[in-house]
């Protein structure tokens, strides 16, 4: 009986300490970070167009856009508090199928909350490498790409 008693007094103590230890803490602040996905609209020389970009842990980037087929897949790093800094390359193929180039991006930029901003050089190189268009740099602009419930 004795025993009893004491494994629910047990048991009733470490409920309560539970209760305390849960009751206590905190959620430590989030980090602002570029990670995630934008909606991306670049100011270039030519036609315009939107893009999506997405801002992976562990530092991939992944791109796509409404000017070109293909996707972009590079990386990205932070640049301090609210900098980063990203390259990619998206590969096009000819009607047969063989890879006819490739376009090089280099860019960097800062974001807060949910918007982004930035430079950018694009290059395209021919298979071997050729250049086939001269960098030329552009800026852009972007929204966090929300999440919207049903």
């Amino acid at each position: 009986m004795k025993r009893g008693i004491a494994l629910i007094a047990l048991s009733v103590l470490g409920l309560a300490l539970l209760a305390v230890g849960c009751g206590t803490h905190t959620a430590a602040a989030q980090t602002p970070t570029v990670q995630g996905s934008w909606n991306i609209t670049p100011q270039t020389p030519g036609p315009a167009f939107r893009a999506l970009a997405a801002f992976a842990a562990g530092g991939v980037f992944i791109t796509t856009g409404s000017d070109q087929a293909g996707t972009g897949i590079g990386q990205w790093r932070s640049q301090g508090t609210d900098g980063f800094a990203f390259s990619y390359q998206n590969f096009h193929f000819d009607t047969a199928g063989a890879l006819s180039s490739i376009t090089t991006v280099n860019a960097a930029g800062t974001f807060q909350a949910d918007t982004i901003q930035g430079n950018a050089t694009q290059s395209v190189a021919g298979p071997q490498g050729q250049v086939l268009v001269a960098p030329q740099t552009a800026t852009f602009t972007g929204t966090r790409f929300a999440i919207v419930a049903p």
